[in-house]
């Protein structure tokens, strides 16, 4: 009797923690492959890399339900070089996203480090592979990472979904956070009339109901009033795409325009463009490929000078699901005037082959 009642007591115990427990997940990825690099200038490159299909990551999310329809939510998301074991993200702890929010039916208010809109609705959804695949990752056409990828500092509203359509804003003081990790840099502190700081604004709407996915962003990142004076502008980006899954293949489209790459000149604006398909194969495959290209996207040599070219694109992915968290993969690009060829006099733009395999694991 005395054992029944102990093992009762022991199993309530149990129930209790197990419960309290189950509003907060512990989640993550391990992305592995080898890689292969061909590129002017540089000679071939054959590395084991971390990351090459989806970022590998430790992630921690919870929800706490506060009643009367609020709840409040948190995500704390460290990326890892799984290759070596180092922090990514230029060694922050939590590099990725860190934020906490409060969510009910006006929609939900997001206080952190969070990624720009353009980044995570337009880069991460229109295309067929996210914001992955090394240089056939769309910010290589596109440049909205020189705009924004991810934001500091920032407070992001998003809204309700009605009929398929959402919105989403935000903004941030001081978007870079310090220049460098772990250093204080009193020149971007978030104090008042500090007129070095560089704030960010990113916006999006976005429109899914059935096979179709639609999506407009616009990201701003000012410049400060020093980089003002000398002639400098606000870094602009505005996208535009959508995919439609007609079940045997699905469509991928997107438009982008940046202007003043990296905050280093008043450059012309750079028009860019992506076509793309995916489509099973199997039970368990994916095939999926897209051809980018970017008019008069701005490079420099190490001298500052600039080179203003076309740059364009194509990409191959396979990738096959062991499981529901495990796949194979394998992908092939090649790009033009992507890297600066400094074998020859002139410095000229030359052009850059990949291959990778490898191995996703998600938990």
């Amino acid at each position: 009797m005395k054992k029944t009642l102990l093992a009762c007591a022991l199993a309530a115990g149990l129930s209790g923690a197990a419960y309290a427990q189950t509003n907060v997940t512990v989640y993550g990825i391990m992305d592995l492959g080898y890689t292969f690099r061909d590129a002017d200038g540089e000679g071939n490159r054959n590395a084991i890399d971390s990351g090459i299909s989806s970022g590998s990551r430790l992630g921690f999310r919870g929800t706490e339900d506060l009643g009367n329809g609020l709840k409040a939510n948190f995500v704390l998301e460290q990326g890892i070089k799984a290759d070596t074991g180092e922090s990514d993200q230029s060694g922050r702890t939590f590099g990725r996203q860190s934020w906490v929010g409060l969510a009910g039916a006006f929609g939900e208010v997001r206080l952190g480090r969070q990624n720009a809109l353009g980044y995570e609705w337009f880069g991460g959804g229109v295309t067929p592979w996210g914001t992955n695949y090394l240089q056939a990752n769309p910010k290589t056409i596109f440049g909205y990472d020189n705009v924004a990828e991810r934001i500091d500092n920032a407070v992001m509203y998003y809204s309700p979904s009605f009929s398929g359509f959402q919105g989403a804003i935000g903004y941030s003081w001081n978007g870079n956070g310090s220049s460098k990790v772990g250093i204080a840099d009193t020149s971007y502190n978030e104090t008042l009339g500090n007129d070095e700081d560089r704030s960010v604004v990113t916006a999006a709407l976005r429109y899914r109901n059935g096979p179709l996915m639609a999506v407009v962003t616009y990201d701003q990142k000012d410049v400060s009033d020093a980089e003002k004076a000398a002639s400098k502008d606000d870094a602009r980006n505005i996208a535009v795409g959508a995919t439609y899954d007609f079940g045997v293949v699905k469509a991928h489209a997107g438009y982008g325009q940046l202007k003043n790459r990296g905050l280093n000149d008043n450059a012309d604006k750079e028009n860019a463009w992506m076509v793309g398909l995916s489509a099973p194969v199997g039970t368990a495959g994916k095939l999926m490929g897209t051809y980018q290209r970017v008019n008069d996207a701005r490079n420099s040599n190490e001298f500052g000078a600039a080179h203003d070219d076309n740059r364009s694109g194509f990409a191959v992915v396979y990738d096959h699901a062991l499981s529901k968290r495990t796949s194979l993969y394998a992908y092939a690009s090649q790009y033009s005037n992507v890297v600066l060829d400094k074998s020859g006099p002139t410095n000229e733009l030359g052009d850059a082959t990949e291959f990778a395999v490898g191995m996703r694991h998600s938990f």
